[in-house]
C-alpha cells in the first residue's frame, strides 16, 4: 500500500507543472577598488584593491503563475554568502601592506520571470532581488561592521536537462545593484579614518556572475 502511495504520487510529480525550485550557485563577486591617492599634507599615498571573489547563494523559489508554454513569474528567498580578499597599501617612503577581507552575507527576496524556447529546454531569465546584508570588513586587524539593503537586478539563462520528476538543470547569471553608494575618496588623514570606519559606503561589492545547478519539483 505504502509502495503504491509512493509511485502514484511520483507519477502525477510532473503534473505539478514545476511549482517549486531549488538553486545553488557559486558567485564571483567583484567589489569596488581604491585608486592610489595622495592624502593632502602627509605625503603619504594610500590604494586598496579587491581581488574576485567567491561564496554560495541558496535560493527557493515557488511559481506565481504560468502563462502558457513560454512566460512563468516566480517569487523566492535566499541566503548568500560573499567574499573577497585583497590588499590594503600605505607608502610614505616605506610600503606597509595589509590584508584586507570583505564579506557580505544575508538573507534575500526577489521575483523573478522565466521566457523559455519552446522545445529545447532553455530560458532566459530577469528578475530583481531585494537584498539585507551584513557587511563586514577587516584590514590591519581591526574589523568594520554594517547593515545594507540594496536592489539586485538579475539576468540569467538555464538550460533544463532532459532527465524526469525533478527537472535538475544548470544556469548562469549576472547580477548588479540598482544602486550604490560611492567609493569614499581620501584627500587628509581624516578621510582616510573614515573610509577604515565607514567602509560600506566603499568598497562593497558591485557586481557578479554565478554559476550554479538547480532541480524543479
Amino acid at each position: 500500500m505504502i509502495l503504491r502511495t509512493l509511485m502514484f504520487g511520483l507519477a502525477v510529480l510532473p503534473l505539478s507543472a514545476q511549482a517549486w525550485d531549488v538553486r545553488l550557485e557559486v558567485p564571483f563577486p567583484k567589489g569596488q577598488n581604491l585608486p592610489q591617492t595622495l592624502i593632502q599634507g602627509t605625503g603619504q599615498t594610500v590604494s586598496g584593491d579587491l581581488d574576485t571573489g567567491h561564496g554560495a547563494i541558496l535560493s527557493v523559489n515557488h511559481r506565481i503563475i504560468r502563462m502558457g508554454p513560454i512566460l512563468k513569474f516566480e517569487w523566492g528567498l535566499e541566503f548568500a554568502h560573499l567574499v573577497s580578499d585583497g590588499q590594503f597599501q600605505q607608502q610614505n617612503g616605506t610600503v606597509q601592506q595589509s590584508d584586507t577581507r570583505l564579506k557580505q552575507y544575508g538573507l534575500g527576496a526577489g521575483l523573478n520571470a522565466q521566457f523559455w524556447v519552446p522545445f529545447v529546454g532553455v530560458a532566459a531569465e530577469m528578475g530583481l532581488i531585494q537584498r539585507f546584508h551584513r557587511y563586514q570588513y577587516e584590514v590591519a586587524g581591526t574589523t568594520q561592521n554594517h547593515d545594507l539593503a540594496r536592489t539586485w537586478l538579475r539576468v540569467g539563462v538555464r538550460w533544463q536537462l532532459p532527465v524526469p520528476v525533478f527537472r535538475p538543470y544548470v544556469a548562469a547569471s549576472y547580477q548588479e545593484p540598482l544602486a550604490k553608494d560611492r567609493p569614499l575618496k581620501v584627500n587628509s588623514a581624516s578621510d582616510l579614518s573614515s573610509y577604515l570606519s565607514a567602509q560600506g559606503s566603499g568598497q562593497e561589492f558591485q557586481r557578479l556572475w554565478t554559476f550554479g545547478v538547480g532541480a524543479q519539483f
